[in-house]
Protein backbone atom coordinates (compact mmCIF):
# COMPACT_ATOMS: atom_id res chain seq x y z
CA UNK A 1 0.00 0.00 0.00
CA UNK A 2 1.58 3.59 -1.18
CA UNK A 3 -1.12 5.84 -1.16
CA UNK A 4 -3.74 6.37 0.95
CA UNK A 5 -6.71 9.36 1.23
CA UNK A 6 -8.52 10.39 4.19
CA UNK A 7 -11.34 12.44 3.65
CA UNK A 8 -12.64 14.60 6.80
CA UNK A 9 -14.97 17.53 7.17
CA UNK A 10 -13.27 18.64 10.43
CA UNK A 11 -15.48 17.14 12.60
CA UNK A 12 -14.87 15.91 15.63
CA UNK A 13 -16.15 12.62 14.40
CA UNK A 14 -13.16 12.41 12.25
CA UNK A 15 -10.64 12.17 14.72
CA UNK A 16 -10.38 8.39 14.91
CA UNK A 17 -10.73 8.38 11.40
CA UNK A 18 -7.55 10.63 11.35
CA UNK A 19 -5.87 8.22 14.05
CA UNK A 20 -6.59 4.70 12.17
CA UNK A 21 -5.22 7.09 8.78
CA UNK A 22 -1.94 7.74 10.90
CA UNK A 23 -1.50 4.27 11.95
CA UNK A 24 -2.10 2.65 8.22
CA UNK A 25 0.32 4.99 6.57
CA UNK A 26 3.16 4.25 9.46
CA UNK A 27 2.25 0.42 9.22
CA UNK A 28 2.94 0.44 5.39
CA UNK A 29 5.09 3.22 4.88
CA UNK A 30 2.96 5.09 2.63
CA UNK A 31 2.05 8.69 1.63
CA UNK A 32 -1.04 10.12 3.62
CA UNK A 33 -3.37 12.41 1.93
CA UNK A 34 -6.38 14.59 3.97
CA UNK A 35 -8.95 15.72 1.96
CA UNK A 36 -11.52 18.59 2.81
CA UNK A 37 -13.85 19.56 0.29
CA UNK A 38 -15.08 23.06 0.32
CA UNK A 39 -19.02 23.42 -1.09
CA UNK A 40 -19.61 26.69 -3.27
CA UNK A 41 -22.58 28.24 -1.45
CA UNK A 42 -20.62 31.13 -0.35
CA UNK A 43 -19.20 33.92 -1.67
CA UNK A 44 -15.58 33.19 -3.45
CA UNK A 45 -14.15 35.83 -0.47
CA UNK A 46 -15.82 33.66 2.05
CA UNK A 47 -15.17 30.47 0.28
CA UNK A 48 -11.65 31.25 0.29
CA UNK A 49 -10.95 31.79 4.11
CA UNK A 50 -12.64 28.72 4.68
CA UNK A 51 -9.97 26.84 2.88
CA UNK A 52 -7.44 28.49 4.41
CA UNK A 53 -9.37 27.76 7.82
CA UNK A 54 -9.60 24.03 6.79
CA UNK A 55 -5.88 23.64 5.74
CA UNK A 56 -4.94 25.54 9.28
CA UNK A 57 -7.14 22.63 11.09
CA UNK A 58 -5.80 19.75 9.32
CA UNK A 59 -2.38 20.71 9.93
CA UNK A 60 -3.39 21.38 13.80
CA UNK A 61 -4.77 18.08 13.86
CA UNK A 62 -2.17 15.86 12.38
CA UNK A 63 0.15 17.71 14.97
CA UNK A 64 -1.78 17.07 17.89
CA UNK A 65 -2.20 12.99 16.43
CA UNK A 66 1.56 12.32 15.30
CA UNK A 67 4.61 11.27 17.48
CA UNK A 68 7.46 12.16 15.69
CA UNK A 69 8.35 9.76 12.40
CA UNK A 70 9.03 10.73 9.16
CA UNK A 71 5.73 10.27 7.65
CA UNK A 72 4.47 12.05 4.95
CA UNK A 73 1.17 13.93 5.18
CA UNK A 74 0.09 16.33 2.05
CA UNK A 75 -3.45 18.53 2.64
CA UNK A 76 -6.05 18.95 -0.33
CA UNK A 77 -8.78 21.23 0.06
CA UNK A 78 -10.63 21.28 -3.13
CA UNK A 79 -14.20 22.82 -4.40
CA UNK A 80 -17.04 21.11 -5.13
CA UNK A 81 -18.88 18.06 -3.77
CA UNK A 82 -18.08 15.67 -1.42
CA UNK A 83 -19.10 12.72 -2.95
CA UNK A 84 -17.78 13.45 -6.61
CA UNK A 85 -14.47 15.16 -5.39
CA UNK A 86 -13.60 12.47 -3.25
CA UNK A 87 -14.14 9.76 -6.10
CA UNK A 88 -12.09 11.53 -8.75
CA UNK A 89 -9.47 12.35 -6.18
CA UNK A 90 -8.91 8.24 -4.77
CA UNK A 91 -8.94 7.48 -8.59
CA UNK A 92 -7.22 9.99 -10.38
CA UNK A 93 -3.97 9.79 -7.79
CA UNK A 94 -4.02 6.34 -7.24
CA UNK A 95 -5.50 5.55 -3.64
CA UNK A 96 -4.96 2.03 -2.37
CA UNK A 97 -7.34 3.18 0.03
CA UNK A 98 -10.17 5.83 1.44
CA UNK A 99 -10.51 6.24 5.21
CA UNK A 100 -13.94 8.06 5.86
CA UNK A 101 -15.05 8.91 9.60
CA UNK A 102 -18.27 7.42 11.34
CA UNK A 103 -21.32 9.41 10.97
CA UNK A 104 -24.13 7.32 12.65
CA UNK A 105 -27.59 7.26 11.31
CA UNK A 106 -30.62 5.64 12.66
CA UNK A 107 -31.37 3.85 9.54
CA UNK A 108 -30.42 2.52 6.68
CA UNK A 109 -32.60 4.70 5.06
CA UNK A 110 -31.04 7.66 6.33
CA UNK A 111 -27.90 6.20 5.43
CA UNK A 112 -28.64 6.11 1.77
CA UNK A 113 -27.79 8.89 -0.01
CA UNK A 114 -25.14 10.56 2.10
CA UNK A 115 -21.48 10.82 0.95
CA UNK A 116 -20.48 7.51 2.63
CA UNK A 117 -23.07 5.71 1.19
CA UNK A 118 -22.57 7.15 -2.58
CA UNK A 119 -18.29 6.96 -2.32
CA UNK A 120 -19.07 3.30 -0.77
CA UNK A 121 -21.72 2.84 -4.09
CA UNK A 122 -19.72 4.34 -7.41
CA UNK A 123 -16.16 4.43 -5.98
CA UNK A 124 -13.55 1.93 -7.21
CA UNK A 125 -11.26 2.32 -4.37
CA UNK A 126 -11.47 0.20 -1.22
CA UNK A 127 -13.42 2.15 1.28
CA UNK A 128 -12.81 2.19 5.25
CA UNK A 129 -15.07 3.47 7.12
CA UNK A 130 -13.77 4.30 10.64
CA UNK A 131 -15.83 3.81 14.24
CA UNK A 132 -13.28 3.01 16.61
CA UNK A 133 -10.31 4.48 18.45
CA UNK A 134 -7.04 3.00 17.38
CA UNK A 135 -5.56 0.65 20.47
CA UNK A 136 -3.04 -0.74 17.54
CA UNK A 137 -2.97 -2.71 14.15
CA UNK A 138 -6.22 -4.37 13.43
CA UNK A 139 -5.79 -8.32 14.95
CA UNK A 140 -8.35 -9.84 14.03
CA UNK A 141 -10.96 -9.15 10.94
CA UNK A 142 -14.36 -10.89 10.08
CA UNK A 143 -14.81 -11.55 6.18
CA UNK A 144 -18.35 -11.81 4.52
CA UNK A 145 -17.41 -14.80 2.44
CA UNK A 146 -20.68 -14.93 -0.31
CA UNK A 147 -17.94 -16.90 -2.67
CA UNK A 148 -17.83 -13.95 -5.16
CA UNK A 149 -15.03 -12.30 -6.57
CA UNK A 150 -15.72 -9.19 -4.70
CA UNK A 151 -15.65 -11.18 -1.64
CA UNK A 152 -12.75 -12.72 -2.06
CA UNK A 153 -11.03 -9.30 -2.69
CA UNK A 154 -12.34 -7.96 0.55
CA UNK A 155 -10.39 -11.26 2.88
CA UNK A 156 -7.32 -10.40 0.17
CA UNK A 157 -7.20 -6.39 1.73
CA UNK A 158 -8.62 -7.41 4.97
CA UNK A 159 -5.06 -9.83 5.25
CA UNK A 160 -3.31 -7.24 4.24
CA UNK A 161 -4.61 -4.72 6.83
CA UNK A 162 -4.18 -7.08 9.85
CA UNK A 163 -1.03 -8.17 11.32
CA UNK A 164 1.13 -11.39 10.39
CA UNK A 165 0.25 -12.71 14.15
CA UNK A 166 -3.52 -11.62 13.53
CA UNK A 167 -6.58 -13.31 12.31
CA UNK A 168 -8.72 -13.64 9.09
CA UNK A 169 -12.19 -15.32 9.74
CA UNK A 170 -13.86 -15.90 6.28
CA UNK A 171 -17.64 -15.79 7.46
CA UNK A 172 -20.46 -18.17 5.32
CA UNK A 173 -23.77 -18.33 6.49
CA UNK A 174 -25.77 -20.71 4.77
CA UNK A 175 -29.90 -20.52 4.33
CA UNK A 176 -31.83 -24.02 5.71
CA UNK A 177 -33.43 -25.11 1.82
CA UNK A 178 -36.99 -25.95 1.49
CA UNK A 179 -37.88 -25.69 4.69
CA UNK A 180 -41.72 -26.01 3.61
CA UNK A 181 -41.05 -29.09 1.44
CA UNK A 182 -38.82 -31.06 3.00
CA UNK A 183 -38.17 -33.25 6.33
CA UNK A 184 -35.52 -31.91 8.67
CA UNK A 185 -33.10 -35.12 7.88
CA UNK A 186 -33.30 -34.28 4.26
CA UNK A 187 -32.37 -30.58 5.37
CA UNK A 188 -29.95 -30.69 7.07
CA UNK A 189 -28.08 -33.34 5.26
CA UNK A 190 -28.62 -30.94 2.47
CA UNK A 191 -26.60 -28.27 4.47
CA UNK A 192 -23.86 -30.63 5.75
CA UNK A 193 -23.29 -31.43 1.68
CA UNK A 194 -23.39 -27.23 1.02
CA UNK A 195 -21.48 -26.50 4.18
CA UNK A 196 -18.48 -29.32 2.89
CA UNK A 197 -18.45 -27.21 -0.70
CA UNK A 198 -18.06 -24.09 0.97
CA UNK A 199 -15.63 -25.28 3.18
CA UNK A 200 -13.33 -26.85 0.30
CA UNK A 201 -13.82 -23.78 -1.85
CA UNK A 202 -12.66 -21.27 0.89
CA UNK A 203 -10.06 -23.48 1.97
CA UNK A 204 -8.71 -23.27 -1.63
CA UNK A 205 -9.11 -19.20 -1.14
CA UNK A 206 -7.24 -19.75 2.12
CA UNK A 207 -4.07 -21.73 0.53
CA UNK A 208 -3.56 -19.07 -2.38
CA UNK A 209 -3.60 -15.69 -0.38
CA UNK A 210 -1.35 -17.81 2.16
CA UNK A 211 1.03 -18.24 -0.63
CA UNK A 212 0.63 -14.74 -2.09
CA UNK A 213 1.24 -13.12 1.18
CA UNK A 214 4.13 -15.45 2.71
CA UNK A 215 5.46 -14.07 6.23
CA UNK A 216 2.89 -11.31 5.69
CA UNK A 217 -0.02 -13.32 6.51
CA UNK A 218 -2.43 -13.78 9.26
CA UNK A 219 -3.79 -16.81 10.86
CA UNK A 220 -6.96 -17.78 8.72
CA UNK A 221 -10.59 -19.31 9.80
CA UNK A 222 -13.31 -20.71 8.15
CA UNK A 223 -16.56 -20.01 9.94
CA UNK A 224 -19.82 -21.52 8.67
CA UNK A 225 -23.05 -21.05 10.35
CA UNK A 226 -26.82 -21.23 9.46
CA UNK A 227 -29.71 -18.69 9.54
CA UNK A 228 -30.57 -15.44 7.91
CA UNK A 229 -27.59 -13.17 6.97
CA UNK A 230 -28.34 -10.13 8.43
CA UNK A 231 -28.99 -11.67 11.69
CA UNK A 232 -26.65 -14.63 12.19
CA UNK A 233 -23.67 -11.44 10.82
CA UNK A 234 -24.81 -9.30 13.53
CA UNK A 235 -24.84 -11.85 16.17
CA UNK A 236 -21.51 -13.25 15.41
CA UNK A 237 -19.99 -9.70 15.35
CA UNK A 238 -21.34 -9.30 19.12
CA UNK A 239 -19.52 -12.67 20.14
CA UNK A 240 -16.73 -12.70 17.97
CA UNK A 241 -15.68 -9.26 18.78
CA UNK A 242 -13.29 -8.55 15.47
CA UNK A 243 -11.83 -5.08 14.84
CA UNK A 244 -12.98 -5.25 11.17
CA UNK A 245 -15.57 -6.02 9.33
CA UNK A 246 -14.57 -6.48 5.50
CA UNK A 247 -17.55 -7.11 2.62
CA UNK A 248 -17.17 -6.88 -1.09
CA UNK A 249 -19.35 -4.86 -2.96
CA UNK A 250 -20.97 -5.34 -6.61
CA UNK A 251 -20.30 -3.21 -9.27
CA UNK A 252 -20.93 0.68 -9.61
CA UNK A 253 -24.68 0.63 -9.91
CA UNK A 254 -25.48 -0.62 -6.32
CA UNK A 255 -24.41 -2.84 -3.04
CA UNK A 256 -24.63 -6.11 -3.48
CA UNK A 257 -27.74 -8.34 -2.77
CA UNK A 258 -28.39 -9.82 0.67
CA UNK A 259 -24.37 -10.40 2.43
CA UNK A 260 -23.67 -6.56 0.92
CA UNK A 261 -27.08 -4.82 0.26
CA UNK A 262 -29.36 -4.08 3.51
CA UNK A 263 -26.67 -5.87 6.03
CA UNK A 264 -23.49 -3.24 4.81
CA UNK A 265 -26.27 -0.66 4.93
CA UNK A 266 -27.35 -1.25 8.18
CA UNK A 267 -24.10 -1.60 9.44
CA UNK A 268 -22.58 1.31 7.57
CA UNK A 269 -25.31 3.63 9.16
CA UNK A 270 -24.46 2.55 12.72
CA UNK A 271 -21.82 0.21 12.92
CA UNK A 272 -20.46 -1.81 15.36
CA UNK A 273 -16.85 -2.43 14.26
CA UNK A 274 -14.73 -0.98 11.67
CA UNK A 275 -16.18 -1.50 8.43
CA UNK A 276 -14.06 -2.10 4.64
CA UNK A 277 -15.91 -2.08 1.59
CA UNK A 278 -14.06 -3.49 -1.28
CA UNK A 279 -14.93 -4.27 -5.06
CA UNK A 280 -13.16 -6.51 -7.04
CA UNK A 281 -11.59 -5.03 -10.54
CA UNK A 282 -12.57 -8.09 -12.62
CA UNK A 283 -15.95 -8.72 -11.32
CA UNK A 284 -16.88 -5.26 -11.41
Amino acid sequence: MKKILMATDLSARCDRALQRALALADQFGAELHIMHVVEEYFSDALTTEHETAARKAIEQQVRSLRHGGTLKVTPHITRGMDAENIIRHAEEHGADLVILGLHRYKTRQMFQGTTAERVVRYGRVPILVVKNSVAGPYQRALVAADLSSHARAAARMAARLVVPIGVVQLFHVAHRPFVGFLGRDTQDRLILEQQSEVRAILEGDIERLSNELGEEAPKFEVLLREGEVKDTIRENLASLKPDLLAVGTHGRTGLAHAIVGSVAEDLLANPTVDVLTIKDAVGR
